[in-house]
């Protein structure tokens, strides 16, 4: 008895034993059918259906064993056929890659490239977002992917660690900060005029958590999405500072701007998420792997 085979007398029950429409479904003529159960009832020694006036009425004891065993071993041979056909386009597809702004440019801006270049069978989608809008479109399937400052806030996001480092206080050489040996104390940093990212960022919910904490209440003189208006204007004012992550201000050209990590240290890591328990899509997992591994790489080579 072969798959196809079991295939068959699944669709005879599922259209209640009627083998016209059975042989209509399968594309096969009634006379072939009947000749096709007739056969492997007398191969196989057995007797699957029951009959009445010459007609096929229902299962035996030993068909319906038969036909319960036989829907796994359906479903199994469907998910084989499936996965391997997935496998045989593992780099072709479209992949919905939620990443914030501020991301992109400070740790996507080559590794995004370099996929690209080499994966051309795959249409890579990059939807900008803040952290919570991401979160909303990961959560309805809206995306695939999603990009966020580590931990992501609900539980049913799986995260993928691709990237670690901190959020700085940024301020210029004139700001008394200049004068601090080392890391510059959450207690000192709110005592000032603080410009930093607006609501949307996990950046600012997870710093007003830090101050909340201490039991701190920050002056925060001015929030805006824009990272390098944050740097300008802690260069222009001697008397604000800015709260952003080290990395981003590294792309700032200003040379009278100055940062130090905060006291305790305020770490910045990214993660690359998916949906906990949710079926991925191969080439879905294969970009979230590619990923994964360009930024391991890529620590590995700052290591030596």
């Amino acid at each position: 008895m072969d798959i196809h085979q079991i295939q068959y007398l699944i669709t005879i029950v599922d259209n209640d034993f009627n083998l016209t429409k059975s042989a209509r479904v399968l594309n096969v003529s009634q006379p072939a059918l009947s000749k096709l159960i007739g056969e492997l009832e007398n191969v196989e020694q057995i007797q699957i259906f029951t009959r009445g006036k010459g007609r096929i009425t229902g299962l035996t004891p030993t068909g319906e064993d038969l036909i319960k065993h036989g829907r796994t071993i359906s479903k199994d041979y469907d998910d084989l056929i499936k996965s391997l056909h997935e496998k045989s386009d593992l780099k072709r597809g479209t992949v919905r890659v939620g990443i914030a702004p501020v991301i992109i440019s400070t740790v996507f801006n080559h590794s995004i490239p370099k996929f690209i270049q080499e994966n051309p069978e795959i249409d890579l989608q990059i939807v900008e977002k803040g952290a919570y809008e991401l979160q909303k479109k990961l959560l309805l399937q809206e995306i695939d992917l999603a990009v966020l400052v580590s931990p992501a806030t609900y539980p049913s996001i799986q995260e993928k660690m691709i990237y670690d480092d901190s959020v700085a206080v940024w301020f210029n050489k004139n700001h008394r900060f200049n004068n601090f040996d080392g890391p510059i104390p959450f207690e000192e940093v709110a005592k000032e005029k603080i410009v930093t990212l607006d609501d949307s960022f996990m950046v600012t919910y997870q710093t007003n958590q830090k101050f909340a904490r201490k039991d701190l209440h920050p002056n925060y003189f001015f929030k805006t999405a824009s990272w390098d208006l944050i740097l300008n204007i802690c260069q222009e004012m001697d008397d604000a500072v800015g709260i952003i992550a080290a990395p981003i201000g590294e792309n700032y050209s200003g040379t009278k701007i100055e940062h130090r990590d905060f006291s305790p240290k305020f770490p910045w890591g990214i993660s690359i998420c998916s949906l906990k328990d949710i079926y991925q899509d191969t080439v879905v997992k294969y970009t979230q792997d590619w990923f994964v591994n360009y930024f391991k790489k890529e620590h590995e080579k700052h290591q030596r």
